[in-house]
């Protein structure tokens, strides 16, 4: 599929290159499984092989993934939340769901200025955020945040990788896999400083 979708974009004028950014990390952010993140870096990097510059190619990607994030908090704010949530639990699995209530009732906004580089529930962070009762401007401010260190990540890759399809793939691969090895590790040492300081504590 995505070398279906690279193959048409790449017939697309750079007239419509940054609304196509745009649109590709919108999608991306509302449906995970779409491989908005390959497409954007080998896209960027054909639009810095076209000469536009590099903050024609991190903008779009930007408001595209703010675009979604509001749709987000507006669900995690929705009177409905209990049919949204079932319908976010048939895409992205009941695990994902409750591993999201779980980081966000300890550790809210650096969670979420982190939230675009947690692999599988980064959009599910923003919706339990709103459904926890965190004021929506908190919600955007952080994820703002994450959101320009993460497009400024995909763009550079770009630069780096070219307008390479496989390369972006590759990178993406390594990338994830270096991201849950970042947070298992961070998990493990939070695990054994609260093993620690109980230890102390019954002195």
């Amino acid at each position: 599929m995505t070398e279906t979708i690279w193959q048409f974009f790449l017939g697309i004028s750079n007239i419509w290159h940054a609304s196509l950014l745009g649109v590709i990390a919108f999608v991306e952010t509302l449906f995970p499984p779409f491989p908005g993140d390959v497409l954007y870096i080998a896209l960027s990097g054909l639009g810095f092989s076209r000469d536009i510059p590099a903050l024609l190619l991190l903008i779009p990607g930007f408001l595209g993934c703010m675009a979604s994030t509001f749709i987000l908090d507006s669900m995690g704010r929705s009177s409905k939340l209990e049919k949204m949530e079932a319908l976010v639990i048939k895409a992205s699995g009941k695990n994902g769901f409750e591993r999201a209530r779980k980081l966000l009732s300890k550790h809210g906004s650096w969670i979420l200025i982190f939230s675009r580089f947690i692999p599988g529930i980064r959009s599910l962070l923003v919706v339990v955020a709103a459904s926890s009762g965190m004021k929506k401007s908190s919600v955007i401010t952080y994820s703002s945040i994450s959101v320009v260190f993460w497009y400024a990540l995909m763009v550079g890759a770009g630069y780096v990788l070219g307008a390479e399809l496989d390369k972006a793939t590759d990178f993406m691969g390594e990338l994830t896999a270096l991201l849950l090895m970042a947070i298992l590790a961070a998990v493990l040492i939070g695990g054994a400083i609260l093993l620690i300081r109980m230890k102390w504590g019954e002195r």
